[in-house]
């Protein structure tokens, strides 16, 4: 039954209401119906469009900076220092950094952000154009872009759902990291024209209005409240700076879903996903590739991770199952890859592969987000960038080894086994969540009360 007035007087201005309702439903990021692509808010496409800017400075800044240090050392050690030095911040600070991410105004945190990274990158124009840039000083600018990475990451992460609400927040992820794998594709690119033609010093220099571009599309969100609101500090858990820190790990040990797709998301990353190096390993000693064969696999690796994202985005099943199934997908295709007769049939095998473990990491990144609560959100985002950041450190050594020892065709195979070892667990972790959800409830409730409710 219609609750409109039926008086002719009041029916006109009632009815205009209504439609003016409806249009500003239609407008909104999930539509009447709830099932609207997070492209429909344009809080969030000015968002997917300053990060994928400032994704493309990332990739433009990283490839100048191996270039440059290579041309001071000639040393492949040093390009690896240097990229060390740049994660490690990020490995011991990273939640530190998701718990100033929960204090902070998330908007204004990445705005500083940004300011932090282009006063960065202006040093290191300084350096390389009036040539006085030394490995020592690559090296303090790296770490000082690990530190702001720290925040950067977890505040970032924090962000998506509040821009399009939790319903949305897989499509939202996997947009964003569509547009990421986007800028690891045209990044390196762009850098290297512009190296190529004008010189180290102006890649550098192009890294400094990169973030301040993204700095602006964050202002341009001024008026999206959410992105300005800090937590409220009267619900927000352990308050201390220590228990700040130590309330992330007992949020995922209450919630078994989360404990597991971080466990999951670990395993991986140590053993599974080695791909950046063991690829270039069998590239040239198995197949022979010369450095533009190589570009053709890296390319086709690239696309099916755009195309695992953009699917990502659209998948609507369990997290833990959609886990299971990228793992026993990614783990026979390793396999296969690992004995492929020619470098074509090797390389059509890297697009599935590319699309099943965007669709892994993706997945992953949205069950985190959906499974912490609003408060905190920052510090479960930068428990989750440890875990996996600490694995896959852990994990590209070892990976090297068996290559070294086995083979590299016998270490992507055994990449592979390891992957469908996940998939198995990912099974069992899908059963022990049935069966425990209910007391999973009640030790969240005991911890943080709101969100055990809304669950």
């Amino acid at each position: 039954m219609s609750t409109l007035p039926c008086g002719p007087a009041a029916s006109a201005p009632a009815v205009a209401a209504s439609r003016r309702a409806s249009r500003r439903a239609a407008r909104s990021p999930g539509g009447p119906d709830g099932r609207r692509s997070p492209l429909a808010s344009r809080a969030f496409r000015v968002f997917l469009l300053s990060q994928s800017v400032a994704g493309s400075g990332t990739w433009v800044q990283r490839t100048a900076q191996d270039w440059l240090v290579l041309r001071l050392t000639g040393s492949a050690a040093a390009v690896g220092l240097v990229v060390t030095v740049q994660c490690l911040p990020t490995l011991l600070l990273g939640l530190w950094g998701g718990a100033v991410a929960d204090r902070c105004r998330p908007r204004r945190l990445m705005v500083l952000c940004n300011g932090a990274a282009a006063a960065l990158a202006l040093v290191m124009t300084s350096l390389a154009s009036t040539g006085t840039a030394r490995l020592w000083s690559v090296c303090a600018v790296s770490g000082g872009l690990g530190v702001v990475s720290a925040v950067e990451g977890p505040s970032r992460q924090a962000l998506i759902p509040r821009l399009v609400g939790p319903e949305h927040c897989r499509g939202a992820t996997g947009l964003a990291a569509a547009a990421y794998q986007l800028a690891r594709v045209f990044g390196p690119a762009g850098a290297g024209l512009v190296i190529g033609f004008l010189g180290t010093g102006w890649a550098f220099l192009m890294c400094t209005f990169l973030p301040v571009f993204c700095a602006v599309g964050l202002f341009a969100l001024r008026h999206v409240h959410a992105l300005d609101r800090a937590p409220d500090t009267d619900t927000a858990p352990d308050t201390g700076a220590q228990g700040r820190w130590h309330a992330a790990l007992r949020t995922a040990a209450a919630h078994p879903r989360l404990r597991w797709t971080l466990v999951l998301s670990g395993i991986m990353a140590l053993l599974g996903m080695n791909l950046p190096v063991l690829l270039p390993v069998l590239a040239t000693k198995g197949f022979s590739a010369s450095p533009e064969s190589f570009g053709v696999l890296s390319a086709l690796l690239a696309v099916g991770s755009l195309v695992g994202a953009l699917l990502a985005a659209r998948l609507r099943t369990c997290p833990l199952r959609t886990l299971a199934v990228c793992a026993v997908t990614i783990g026979v295709l390793q396999i296969t890859a690992g004995f492929a007769p020619s470098m074509p049939a090797f390389g059509a095998l890297l697009v599935p592969v590319g699309i099943s473990a965007l669709c892994f990491t993706t997945t992953a990144a949205t069950a985190v987000q959906m499974d912490a609560g609003p408060a905190l959100q920052g510090r479960v985002a930068g428990l989750a960038i440890v875990v996996t950041l600490g694995a896959t450190t852990l994990g590209a050594p070892l990976a090297g080894a068996l290559a070294q020892a086995f083979g590299a065709r016998s270490a992507f195979a055994l990449a592979g086994a390891s992957c469908l070892g996940v998939a198995a667990l990912a099974v069992v972790a899908v059963v022990r969540t049935r069966h425990g959800g209910v007391l999973a409830v009640g030790r969240l409730a005991r911890l943080h009360p709101a969100d055990a409710a809304d669950r």
